[in-house]
């Protein structure tokens, strides 16, 4: 079988296809008839089987969402749908393998628009290590790997691939390079891809990290075969790790360049509304707490109570946290009459630093006394309810 020849017959069947959906007035339509095209075809057992293919929207860990993906590569071996019908479909970052931006006609809008696209799906891929079981007698750490991001589309706009070669290099001089597109692809013209040292092919995310360059090369007609191959070595690149479910119950928050946890389950008396920190509360407990330092939950622990609670292993003790207390607020071993009595319920003493609540900063532990907690520190969530924690 001449391999070559059978994917040109189906590049061929795929610029028919756009064409037949060029009939179709409706824009949905014809967006859905030009992405079903490319999907029917990775579908027809041309992927790894335990990859699926889907569209729709990818959410993270941090209450964060991309924007709406054309295609979605997702594992359906080991992750899951957090929504899955014919309208609506939601995955989990952790089970994505990667998206494909479909667009009809690669003008510089369009370009830019899918480049976005992939972008906001890269971001959401926590930047953590993920642990994995071998042969069952031991486990192996690793990276949770980025998605892929691909953009195909069926014909050039009024431009070239070396005027969206230029269009690239623009958007990703103020772009980290693990944002970037892991391939582009025009139908019978070529495909964009990038070149690191020693002019060696970037294709996977890892090696986008060393990548200095976009540039095109011209396939024509054979262009379908090569994007469909790239494609495959990023599928089989990617080893995705588990899907933390529990954590999408009560996910963290973006706030600024941070993911904030622990943050957003505060009330007040006569007020059925919950409230959380706000940003500019969080941003100035970080500043402080990183130029002030670490300290062990041991140290902190005689701090505020002038010794260590039993229980409690070394390795706990050992941990590194942080504690706001620009005040100098005193352990409640320091004071005389460390808590009062209002309405029945003991109150801490205004000097104290107990009890302390906590936050959670991009994995690392802040220790905050209540007492710096003002009204105008707090912003009220919109739709929660007391019902709700």
């Amino acid at each position: 079988m001449d391999t070559r020849r059978l994917f040109r017959h189906l590049s061929r069947k795929m610029i028919e296809d756009f064409g037949i959906s060029a009939e179709i007035k409706h824009g949905g339509s014809k967006g859905t008839y030009r992405e079903n095209a490319i999907k029917d075809f990775l579908s027809d057992r041309r992927l790894p089987s335990r990859y699926g293919i889907g569209s729709g929207e990818i959410v993270g860990p941090a209450r964060n969402v991309s924007r709406q993906s054309d295609l979605v590569v997702y594992d359906r071996l080991n992750g899951i749908a957090l929504i899955y019908d014919d309208d609506t479909q939601v995955y989990p970052i952790e089970c994505v393998a990667g998206t494909v931006e479909v667009k009809s006609t690669l003008s510089k809008p369009d370009f830019i628009d899918a480049l976005e696209n992939i972008r906001s799906v890269k971001e959401l891929a926590p930047r953590e290590s993920t642990t994995r079981q071998s042969h069952g007698i031991m486990s192996v750490t690793y990276p949770r790997p980025l998605p892929f991001g691909a953009i195909f589309a069926y014909r050039l706009g009024d431009n070239s691939l070396s005027s969206l070669v230029d269009n690239l290099k623009d958007w990703e001089r103020s772009i980290p390079k693990e944002h970037w597109p892991n391939v582009v692809a025009v139908l019978d013209q070529g495909v964009i891809r990038h070149y690191g040292p020693k002019l060696r092919v970037a294709h996977s995310n890892a090696e986008l990290r060393k990548a200095s360059h976009p540039s095109s090369v011209h396939y024509g007609r054979d262009t379908l075969f090569h994007f469909y191959s790239i494609l495959m070595d990023l599928c089989a690149s990617t080893d995705l790790g588990p899907v933390v479910l529990s954590r999408y119950f009560r996910p963290a928050e973006q706030m600024g360049d941070y993911v904030v946890s622990n943050h957003d389950q505060f009330t007040r008396g006569g007020s059925d509304s919950v409230f959380k920190l706000s940003f500019s509360f969080v941003s100035k407990v970080i500043a402080y707490c990183r130029k002030k330092g670490s300290l062990t939950h041991e140290e902190l622990f005689v701090k505020r109570f002038g010794q260590v609670p039993h229980g409690f292993d070394a390795g706990y003790l050992r941990q590194k946290v942080f504690l706001y207390n620009p005040d100098g607020l005193k352990g409640i071993h320091e004071v005389d009459e460390p808590f009062t009595v209002q309405d029945g319920r003991p109150v801490a003493a205004g000097e104290v630093m107990d009890p302390c609540l906590y936050i959670v900063v991009d994995g690392e532990v802040y220790y905050i006394p209540p007492a710096y907690i003002t009204e105008a520190d707090l912003e009220k969530i919109p739709g929660r309810t007391k019902d709700d924690l």
